[in-house]
């Protein structure tokens, strides 16, 4: 599993193979089997670059639910990826929808031996080259014929040239207590008994220490330590009605000892469950139309997914005639130099920033999985768009990297993920103003209330079926990239008043809202995730996952249009719960 890259830059040195010997098994092995396999010739065709990518680590996995341990688990893994590519930069065998299809025999192995030496480690990365090297001649013939009988719009180049770049950072030590995780799983997951409105609860606890292996024929190789802990806190409840309720708390580390301590995300999970409890009785809301107030998480939350989601340009591939493939395109296309924020905003994104108000920042890594070293990136400057996340696939209007590949991508290119997205803001006022402002807004409109929003569902916690109905169900509220639901909605009353209510979701919000926010707050929030590459960041899916972070204020917007779900409800349990005894 791909996780987020980070430690202390090293000194950067181009290298070609066989040149300098590496100081590691892995990456010698890959060094010798790379000048080996340059030599390769099948039908005319000779690869121009080759790609070998290992991850090895150990996961330790537990959780429980109601005091009760459900799983507990530790497991090591060496897994290999081979990249090959034949043609030219200008015209390869990606970038097309045969990319990475295999055909005939298989004789590499998907998973490597844990202990194996340098030896063993030639022999797999010689049969993983062969089966790549195979499909990628196949693959460049069936492009070359498929392009004949289609009209491209524009030519670009497959690949983007880089300079060859060697880190080696130290390998991580491995230090897991299986022990304490299962135990503070179990005592954490027991608070929920306290709750029966909550009808599912549970803990969990993901730690893994991984080293990634990188080595290309272009001479970039590089070792990086990656360290994730995270505990997640998930719970579900159903209204009168039958309406699914749900939420969820995250804590994210780089190690055990860097997470809260069990207090504190026991004073958070009862915060958690009292509201959840409070929401099965809650009032649906109605549509509305007039000013939003993101508050604090929620601020962070909506920055992610409108801003992180839409900062990589998209490029569709090479495809049948009258079978196109449709990417949703970036909203940010054809908006480069364009004002997309207020002037008061600024936006970094910085993999080299280090903490805010001393937490560290999750996002942070050193190189990216293309081997490209990220610089920090001006992407919002006084409300202009000024740079989107590259890799070295070139898209429209772009043909280098500027290091943001972070997780594996579709038809041979890799995903583009922010790291660090620090949003700075200008003649900023107190939340408590930002609150006053809200009402006034909505005095002067004569609104009956306002709308202040304080969690919202991202990282989706929905199931995977629940997920396919809301997936849906967000489509037909307009945008091609939908926000994820409220989970924390208050009606905010012209007194001052507030009221939690159900069963909201955001009609229509795209970045164009971004250019609508009246205000920030000058306190700031930081919100950690595991981003994946599956819609709305949902948990547990997608194989590869990478760090992120967002630290912004609190945002006004001047106009939010919000409406109810039309969609079908489950039946509430018709057979009363048992009695739970409280944990106290």
């Amino acid at each position: 599993m791909k996780r987020r890259t980070f430690g202390l830059l090293l000194g950067a040195a181009a290298v070609a193979p066989g040149q300098t010997k590496l100081d590691d098994p892995i990456l010698e092995a890959m060094r010798l089997e790379l000048e080996r396999s340059l030599k390769l010739r099948l039908a005319g065709e000779t690869p121009y670059y080759i790609q070998y990518t290992v991850e090895q680590g150990m996961n330790l996995n537990c959780s429980a639910t109601l005091g009760g341990l459900l799983l507990s688990r530790t497991s090591n893994y060496r897994l290999p990826r081979v990249q090959v590519r034949v043609g030219s930069y200008e015209f390869d065998n990606t970038n097309c929808v045969y990319t990475g299809m295999v055909r005939g025999a298989r004789f590499d192995n998907e998973n490597w031996p844990l202990e194996a030496d340098e030896n063993q480690i030639r022999q797999d990365l010689w049969l993983a080259t062969d089966r790549s090297y195979k499909a990628a001649v196949e693959t460049l013939s069936l492009k070359r014929a498929a392009i004949k009988n289609v009209n491209q719009a524009e030519k670009l180049n497959d690949f983007a040239k880089q300079a060859p770049v060697v880190k080696i950072l130290p390998a991580p030590k491995i230090k897991m207590d299986e022990k304490r995780a299962n135990e503070r799983v179990r005592v954490l997951s027991a608070l929920f008994s306290a709750y029966p409105k909550i009808l599912d609860s549970r803990v969990e606890y993901e730690e893994g220490v991984s080293t990634s292996y990188f080595g290309s024929t272009e001479g970039t190789f590089f070792r990086t330590p990656e360290n994730i802990v995270t505990l997640r806190v998930r719970a579900e409840a159903l209204a009168d009605d039958g309406s699914p309720l749900r939420d969820h708390l995250t804590f994210h580390a780089f190690e055990a000892a860097g997470l809260p301590s069990d207090a504190e995300i026991s004073q958070a999970i009862h915060a958690m469950a009292k509201r959840l409890t409070e929401l099965c009785a809650a009032p649906l809301g109605e549509a509305y139309n007039g000013p939003v107030l993101f508050e604090g998480e929620a601020s962070t939350q909506l920055l992610a997914q409108m801003l992180g989601g839409n900062l990589s340009p998209v490029r569709s591939p090479i495809s049948e005639p009258g079978r196109p493939v449709n990417l949703p395109p970036s909203d940010f296309e054809g908006r480069m130099g364009a004002r997309v924020m207020p002037e008061f905003l600024d936006v970094t994104d910085d993999p080299y920033a280090k903490d805010a108000k001393g937490r560290p920042l999750f996002g942070s890594y050193a190189i990216d999985m293309e081997g490209v070293v990220p610089p920090a990136l001006p992407i919002v400057s006084q409300g202009t768009l000024k740079n989107l996340l590259l890799t070295r696939q070139p898209v429209r209007g772009f043909e280098g990297s500027n290091g943001r590949a972070r997780l594996p991508g579709s038809f041979g290119a890799n995903a583009a993920l922010p790291s660090n997205l620090i949003v700075k803001a200008k003649d900023t006022v107190a939340l408590a103003a930002l609150k006053a402002k809200l009402i006034d807004t909505i005095k002067q409109r004569n609104k009956p209330y306002g709308i202040i929003v304080r969690k919202i569902d991202f990282p989706s916690s929905a199931s995977v079926g629940e997920f396919r109905r809301l997936a849906a169900s967000l489509q037909a509220g307009g945008g091609t990239r939908p926000i994820s639901l409220p989970l924390a909605v208050y009606r905010v009353y012209p007194d001052g008043r507030e009221e939690l209510i159900r069963g909201m979701r955001f009609r229509g919000l795209t970045v164009r809202a971004l250019r609508d926010i009246l205000a920030a707050s000058t306190e700031t929030t930081t919100f950690d995730l595991l981003a994946n590459s599956y819609p709305l960041a949902l948990m547990g899916a997608g194989g590869f996952v990478t760090g992120m972070t967002v630290v912004a204020p609190s945002l006004l917007f001047d106009e939010i249009d919000m409406d109810r779900p039309q969609e079908e409800r489950p039946s509430a349990p018709v057979v009363p719960p048992p009695p739970i005894e409280s944990a106290g």
